[in-house]
């Protein structure tokens, strides 16, 4: 008998090709255990240190600036593939932009600044714009902007680009409240002398007034939500499908979907075909061993495959075809169980 068939499911190259081969609206996060997930618990702690009870609310994007609040909107987008360990692992792979613990939370702060103006509308008020400037300034594109390295008017920022302060009254908000956010920042020695200490001073003094207030806005509309994509996660990378098929094994999605054609949204009568395997799930896997006189442990992870692939790709059934789409269903476990109890492998040489 021939390897597992936890070998030809979860191995990387496998995982990977099913991950690119997924609509970006599909995909399941495991969010537990990224960095993301451990940063946004220190940014919670820290805000709970200043005795800040808001906390922002987040949403994953796609496409777009993936980083950064709405306008006027205080909730922070995140780019999607930060909120799951193989969609970074995918990230970094493809050669695009890796984030370690001191980016993500230099990013964390400084749009925790723009969640607190908005959902706050500090910018509005007299104060805010004597101190900052004038919020309907137009803002620079592409980081374009005029800046003087020398100023003191402005902090400086914990990344890249150094004098971000400088692009637009609310980046300079933005800025700031990071700076002062930051444990052991030493704002108070690090710009004394500077101008730039009364923004800071204002923040300190603005945040103990408004530490126990609710919000008075909440939500609006947000951009690039990675739940609007329709397209497939290879289709944002701009690549080819099959350049990731060699070395991936165990792939049933060609199969799932003939069995279970995608149907446009509105269709009237129609099942999701995970949970028709579900429900039948106990069925398969008695009705397949008997037919090939496998053993339960080897049919289950072929129908737990199925399950997870189904729901991944969104694939449906019309109602009324339930049992001839189960009987087909059946047919391709029974292929895949067979082909292993008779060469040891999972899918054909």
């Amino acid at each position: 008998m021939g390897p597992s068939f936890k070998k030809y499911a979860d191995n990387w190259e496998t995982e990977r090709y099913e991950l690119l081969n997924t609509r970006v609206c599909d995909l399941q996060f495991n969010f537990q255990g990224t960095l993301l997930s451990r940063c946004l618990q220190k940014l919670f702690s820290e805000l709970a240190a200043k005795k800040i009870q808001f906390r922002p609310q987040y949403f994953f994007t796609c496409g777009g600036d993936e980083w950064g609040c709405p306008d006027r909107v205080p909730i922070i987008g995140i780019p999607f593939h930060l909120a799951d360990n193989r969609l970074t692992r995918i990230e970094r792979e493809m050669g695009y932009t890796s984030y370690d613990k001191r980016d993500l939370m230099i990013l964390l702060r400084h749009e925790t600044g723009h969640a607190v103006n908005y959902a706050y509308t500090l910018y509005k008020t007299a104060e805010w714009e004597e101190i900052f400037g004038d919020f309907q300034k137009v803002y620079p594109t592409n980081f374009r902007f005029k800046f003087n390295p020398y100023s003191r008017n402005y902090v400086q920022s914990q990344g890249d680009p150094k004098y971000y302060a400088q692009a637009h009254p609310d980046e300079d908000f933005a800025e700031t409240f990071a700076v002062w956010l930051t444990p052991r920042s030493n704002w108070r020695r690090r710009y004394e002398n500077w101008p730039a200490l009364r923004k800071l001073e204002y923040i300190d003094r603005t945040m103990r007034r408004l530490r126990h207030r609710k919000p008075q806005v909440h939500a609006g509309p947000l951009d690039s939500a990675y739940h609007t994509r329709t397209y497939r996660l290879i289709e944002y990378y701009g690549e080819n499908i099959d350049d990731f098929k060699d070395n991936a094994l165990g792939i049933y999605d060609d199969e799932l979907k003939r069995i279970f054609p995608v149907m446009a949204e509105g269709v009237d009568r129609r099942i999701l075909a995970k949970d028709l395997i579900r429900k039948n799930r106990r069925f398969l896997i008695r009705t397949i061993a008997d037919w090939t006189g496998a053993r339960d442990k080897v049919v289950a992870p072929v129908i737990i495959k199925f399950f997870r692939r189904s729901r991944d790709l969104g694939l449906y059934l019309p109602e009324e075809e339930e049992s001839y789409r189960l009987a087909s269903l059946t047919a391709l476990g029974t292929a895949v169980v067979m082909n292993y109890l008779h060469t040891g492998r999972y899918i054909p040489d």
